[in-house]
């Protein structure tokens, strides 16, 4: 069976790591892995290097990603993936097609496939972020999706309310979080010297933008700096660095003003990898931001979260979640609440058994029937 997996950026890739990893040992799968969007840009850490580095499939570049981060050159830059993507489906078939998340540079790749038949199989649909606009692509990628692998019940009705059909919509769980149980990370102090962080408390703060209402992030990108300035008085901060979105840059552009003022006790990492992140968020206080890592997964490594603004409004979410708005005086109050609750000890509502096994069945089954 030949298999594409589409992946634009670290986020992605680290989910779909360990499933990738297992597609590449099973024969009965001829593993193609479809780069393009934030991996082969330099300013986002040209992160093809850690797939080239895995080697777990044939790899195949598509280029097409705009550069700045403004409305248009979003739309121009979404324009510009579909007529690669065409070129790229109009040479290369497949059974099926795997493709992860809601960000616009995924829906521009699967809107390009659908004139060629391309059989997509969507991961993570029937989700909600009320401040993004990835609402939209998420829908869109799960309307031209043949084979559905949400993460929760909830996420599995939506979607069939979405297509209208039960029978191809299968609920199996977070994949990043597979096998967690047995997940043996690395040792803390070598990823920190890796990546120059000291050995020292520090807080996970991850910030994107809003992309409801863009003029916002303006007032939101001072904030984080303000917030940020006082934190860092007491906490060493480690800043996961911003995606390519509508002002992506602006929160970029407050990191590095931090880090510039702030040296001895601001770290920036443009990406750690899958790994790495895991044992840098077990490692931390807290995480601190709007990134969907601390809703999904941070439950299961203890990890109280304060969750800013309304990136991720809608999503489900476990008890480690401490939501507040963007004012610095809610947002300290929340980092001082998280701090006093110490380690989190309830469940995560994304985690099952067998995530990866099942996917692969299902993709097994599924192909018997075409």
């Amino acid at each position: 069976m030949k298999i594409g997996v589409l992946t634009s950026s670290r986020a992605d890739y680290g989910i779909y790591k360990i499933l990738i990893s297992k597609l590449s040992k099973d024969s009965t799968f001829n593993l193609s892995i479809i780069v393009f969007g934030m991996h082969l840009q330099k300013q986002h850490g040209e992160t093809i290097k850690e797939i080239e580095s895995d080697g777990f499939g044939v790899i195949h570049k598509v280029n097409g990603m705009p550069v700045n981060d403004m409305p248009e050159d979003i739309s121009k830059g979404y324009g510009k993936l579909i007529i690669e993507f065409s070129n790229y489906w109009k040479e290369n078939q497949f059974d099926y097609v795997l493709a992860l998340g809601d960000r616009f540079e995924m829906s521009a790749a699967v809107q390009a496939g659908i004139p060629f038949g391309v059989l997509f199989v969507h991961l993570h649909g029937g989700e909600t972020t009320l401040g993004a606009i990835d609402n939209i692509y998420r829908h869109q990628i799960s309307l031209a999706s043949k084979i559905h692998l949400v993460a929760t019940d909830i996420y599995r009705n939506k979607v069939i309310d979405i297509i209208g059909d039960s029978s191809k919509v299968f609920n199996v769980g977070a994949l990043s979080l597979d096998a967690f149980k047995d997940l043996i990370l690395p040792d803390w102090n070598d990823v920190r010297s890796k990546f120059g962080i000291p050995d020292k408390p520090f807080i996970l703060v991850t910030f994107h933008p809003e992309t409801i209402q863009i003029e916002r992030n303006e007032l939101y990108s001072s904030i984080v700096f303000k917030t940020l300035e006082k934190l860092c008085q007491t906490y060493h901060i480690v800043i996961t660095l911003a995606n390519a979105d509508i002002m992506g840059n602006k929160y970029r552009g407050i990191a590095n003003m931090l880090k510039k003022k702030y040296s001895d006790s601001i770290s920036l990492v443009d990406s750690f990898g899958k790994e790495n992140y895991f044992s840098a968020m077990k490692s931390s206080e807290l995480l601190l931001g709007n990134t969907s890592s601390g809703i999904l997964e941070a439950a299961s490594f203890g990890k109280f979260v304060v969750n800013v603004g309304d990136r991720q409004k809608g999503r489900l979410q476990s008890d480690n979640i401490i939501n507040t708005a963007f004012n610095t005086s809610s947002i300290l109050l929340s980092v001082k609440s998280a701090l006093e609750k110490g380690t989190f000890k309830g469940v995560n509502i994304y985690y099952k058994k067998n995530v990866v096994k099942n996917i692969i069945n299902i993709l097994k089954k599924k192909n018997e029937k075409i």
